[in-house]
């Protein structure tokens, strides 16, 4: 799959969203697994992070810091003149053809309540409508406000909820 990306601007600060296995930080990835926001996960071997990552369309979310260029650079070498710095991350586990399973969404403490969040969710409702044959889309979620934003963003409806809260949802395709 070709690597997209989406930016936006939010109170002067510049961020990126991308599925460019180039830019993702392996050690990013493992500390957003330790931290108990994402209580589900935890920290894996780096040979076992490497496969799951192979298999698996990441989303990246990235906060862009520009370092200081000359206006005549072309548009190379400005990017190379720009650092991305993760903050976000959301996984699909997919064939790319008929099936994905939405997991590890996250997005770093100091960074929620931007909007950031429900970003990364319309980028993951863009990479699902790029797949013309997808049959289901599904996910598992005890966040009780999250459930409301994977409906209105993914078409996501709930299919049952264990004692503990978490809830499967899923989507398909029409």
């Amino acid at each position: 799959m070709t690597a997209r990306q989406w930016q936006r601007f939010i109170a002067d600060q510049t961020f990126l969203i991308s599925t460019s296995r180039d830019l993702l930080s392996h050690q990013f990835v493992q500390e957003s697994f330790g931290d108990e926001a994402m209580y589900w996960a935890n920290p894996m071997s780096p040979e076992a992070l490497k496969l799951m990552l192979d298999n698996s369309c990441t989303l990246g979310l990235y906060k862009v810091e520009r370092r200081e260029a000359m206006e005549e650079q072309d548009q190379q070498q400005q990017q190379q003149q720009r650092q991305y710095i993760p903050i976000g991350l959301a996984r699909l586990v997919t064939d790319y053809v008929t099936f994905a399973y939405l997991t590890d969404v996250f997005v770093r403490e100091e960074f929620r309540k931007f909007g950031l969040g429900k970003w990364l969710i319309v980028c993951c409702r863009e990479v699902l409508e790029g797949m013309p044959e997808l049959r289901r889309a599904m996910l598992m979620t005890s966040v009780g406000y999250a459930k409301n934003m994977y409906q209105r963003e993914l078409g996501m409806k709930s299919y049952g909820q264990d004692p503990n809260g978490l809830t499967v949802m899923c989507a398909k395709k029409a």
